[in-house]
């Protein structure tokens, strides 16, 4: 038995130190690929630095050096705009949640329920379908190419989502809490402040986290939105490949793209026990 045991055991580590390389492979191809000069590229596949090849900083000098391209300002904007709808998602998402929480709307036969169902159909929607109206839309309001215009696109889908996530969260706090701020002479708006918005953190940050993400990656938008100046990372990784002609920049995608990873890792990491138990709020009784 023990020897079967121990057979089992290595079997299974072994398994999973495979599949683990497999998945990591990527992230170390992308990270070597970030140091490599473009003869690197061209000459035979390599990857042991020192060995096959000579890593040089020579990348990220021309992707945030100024000689040839400016990657600064796409990063700039991915900041804005994520962080901008993130946090007025959030405001707008959580004062809906709660309030789906905590009243019973009623229209005809329309309930609460179906009030939360319309709300997350909406993240059911493709984007290209939105594009042609979008557009339209935003050039009649002079926002096309502005970080305010993407900002105003991504809250749509993001505030639903948010509302959807965090009504859950305020079910889930016992409503006497409310009832006794507000005996003792809060207001509503303080309840939420002072009161619910605290006892559900977690909540509020895994969707925040969530959305962060989603608005960080959103290419389609941008694509459609965007030309110059109010450019994204995710497009302007694109950009790379069809403004060369000829050769495909690949030490500079490789750059733009680990930094690009940074900001949702390093919040992800930052906010890490808030997001475990945002995401597992609710799930034992």
């Amino acid at each position: 038995m023990k020897q079967a045991r121990l057979v089992r055991s290595i079997v299974v580590y072994a398994i999973l130190i495979v599949w683990s390389l497999y998945l990591f492979f990527p992230l170390y191809w992308l990270f070597i690929a970030a140091f490599k000069t473009q003869l690197d590229f061209s000459r035979y596949a390599t990857y042991l630095p020192w060995v096959d090849f000579t890593p040089s900083i020579k990348p990220f000098v021309t992707v945030f050096g100024g000689t040839g391209m400016d990657a600064t300002s796409p990063f700039k904007n991915s900041i804005v705009i994520a962080l901008g709808s993130s946090i007025i998602a959030l405001i707008l998402g959580s004062m809906a949640g709660y309030a789906l929480a905590r009243y019973d709307f009623r229209a005809g036969r329309i309930r609460n329920e179906h009030i939360i169902l319309f709300l997350i159909t909406q993240r059911m929607f493709p984007v290209a379908v939105l594009a042609v109206p979008y557009l339209l839309m935003f050039r009649e309001l002079n926002l096309l190419d502005t970080q305010l215009g993407m900002i105003i696109g991504e809250l749509a889908f993001a505030t639903p989502f948010v509302a959807w996530l965090v009504r859950d969260f305020f079910a889930g706090l016992p409503r006497e809490i409310d009832e006794s701020a507000l005996i003792d002479g809060c207001s509503r708006l303080q309840v939420l402040r002072y009161i619910a918005f605290p006892l559900g953190a977690p909540g509020l940050v895994a969707a925040f986290i969530l959305v962060f993400i989603g608005s960080w990656n959103d290419y389609f938008l941008a694509l459609v939105l965007t030309f110059s100046q109010g450019i994204t990372v995710p497009l302007f990784i694109q950009m790379q490949s069809s403004l060369v002609t000829g050769v495909t920049p690949w030490a500079n995608i490789a750059v733009i793209t680990l930094v690009s990873i940074l900001p949702p890792v390093i919040a992800g990491l930052a906010l890490q026990r808030y997001i475990t138990r945002g995401l597992t709020l609710g799930a034992v009784k």
